[in-house]
């Protein structure tokens, strides 16, 4: 069981507040929340050194709470084939994201999940499940936004054998709301 990664990108994303650093700036005038959809991608652990490619959809919607922090919830959809032939999984998660640098034109955060997953493939199976990565916002226009996840690792547990799967996303946000 390897957590250290997942631990250093807590510690990350929690350290200005943890240091009790603030920031010069004025409180962001941005958007309440958003909401993101698109496409994914998972390299899924099957368990027997066998791997699987899923593709599929996700949405999630954001609410902004402040300092660079967000909350949200996300839903994702992935189809394909695996061993066993057909393959379908569902996960549900709540996490927490913070934005890390401020590059023109180019929002770079770190995220930390948790939730569940349902897979079904001959038959369902639940699985707890963490997870930890980047994203990238890259606004288009006024009330549209890109967003790339290039890097998603996640942990699954399925019967007491932790799984290492690695995620991808590309997706149109839709900011809503101001504060």
């Amino acid at each position: 069981m390897r957590l250290p990664l997942p631990l250093a990108l807590v510690a990350l994303l929690f350290a200005p507040t943890l240091l009790g650093q603030t920031s010069a700036e004025a409180p962001s005038k941005g958007p309440l929340g958003n909401v993101t959809v698109g496409w994914t991608y998972l390299w899924a652990d099957q368990g027997a050194s066998y791997r699987s490619n899923l593709n599929g959809w996700f949405a999630r919607p954001v609410v902004n709470v402040g300092r660079g922090f967000s909350i949200f919830f996300s839903s994702t959809n992935y189809y394909g084939h695996n061993a066993k032939g057909e393959i379908n999984s569902h996960g549900f998660t709540l996490g927490v994201a913070r934005r890390v640098f401020n590059i023109p034109r180019i929002q770079p955060s770190v995220f930390l999940e948790s939730g569940d997953v349902r897979a079904s493939s001959h038959g369902i199976t639940e699985e707890a499940l963490v997870a930890t990565g980047v994203g990238l916002s890259i606004p288009l226009a006024h009330r549209l936004v890109l967003s790339i996840t290039p890097a998603e690792y996640i942990f699954l547990y399925p019967r007491a054998d932790w799984r290492n799967d690695f995620n991808a996303k590309v997706g149109i946000t839709f900011p809503f709301g101001h504060r």
